[in-house]
């Protein structure tokens, strides 16, 4: 016995009634909901739609769903991590590398232009996490807006968008206390000028891998398993 489309539309409506909010986890559980429900059919033809569903659904344990969902959003978590890192590294082979050297040759030229190389580092440095912070407030507003107009969201989307400022904040801070811990005992000497511009630039290309190139990727992802996911961008 097969479901009808029916009652297919009952498991999503029965997995957001169950806190999966996120169309493509909710595809994922209806599939295997939908599979599990025919298997006991084939053996208990007897039994009704709801039966069958609430027994499939008592397999989850006394949490239900949301073991699923934790697994889910750690595994979309390291392959988030896997995409950024491969095409970071992108940066540190030909011809990209050239550029990133260019970059970094470049930006130290400027910061000793100036008397304080050092100001001119801090004040770029902050520059970039504002900017960094407005790239992210503009993403997650346009997140935000899709999400409203066609009523469906997505983990992945979702997960990549939250996860990618705390990554940058994480770092940057991390580098920024390590530079200024060690002036704090030696003055600027032009060897610092290097490693501040390195610093600035990789900080940069790891921003364009975020918000230029993994956008799209994830998007190509989840268009290969729900074609309906081009359907709904602007």
């Amino acid at each position: 016995m097969k479901l009808t489309s029916q009652q297919i539309d009952q498991l999503y409506l029965f997995t957001r009634n169950h806190y999966v909010e996120w169309y493509d986890l909710q595809s994922e559980l209806v599939d295997h909901l939908a599979n599990a429900i025919e298997t006991q059919w084939q053996g208990n033809p007897e039994l009704t739609f709801e039966e069958v569903l609430n027994k499939e659904f008592g397999k989850f344990g006394v949490f239900g769903f949301m073991d699923v969902v934790e697994e889910k959003q750690k595994f979309l978590g390291r392959k988030y991590c896997k995409l950024i890192w491969k095409y970071y590294k992108e940066f540190f082979s030909l011809p990209k590398f050239i550029l990133t050297i260019a970059l970094i040759y470049g930006l130290y030229t400027f910061i000793n232009l100036f008397e304080s190389p050092e100001d001119i580092f801090r004040a770029t440095y902050f520059f970039v996490l504002i900017v960094s912070f407005a790239l992210f407030l503009k993403a997650r507003k346009e997140l935000k807006q899709r999400q409203k107009r066609t009523a469906r969201k997505w983990l992945f989307e979702d997960n990549t968008s939250s996860t990618n400022i705390l990554l940058l904040f994480i770092l940057g801070l991390n580098i920024y206390n390590s530079i200024f811990s060690v002036l704090k005992v030696n003055h600027w000497q032009k060897e610092y000028s290097i490693i501040a511009s390195s610093v600035l630039v990789l900080i940069g290309l790891f921003l364009f891998v975020q918000y230029k190139i993994i956008p799209q990727k994830v998007s190509e992802e989840l268009a290969k398993s729900y074609p309906e996911y081009y359907l709904e961008k602007p």
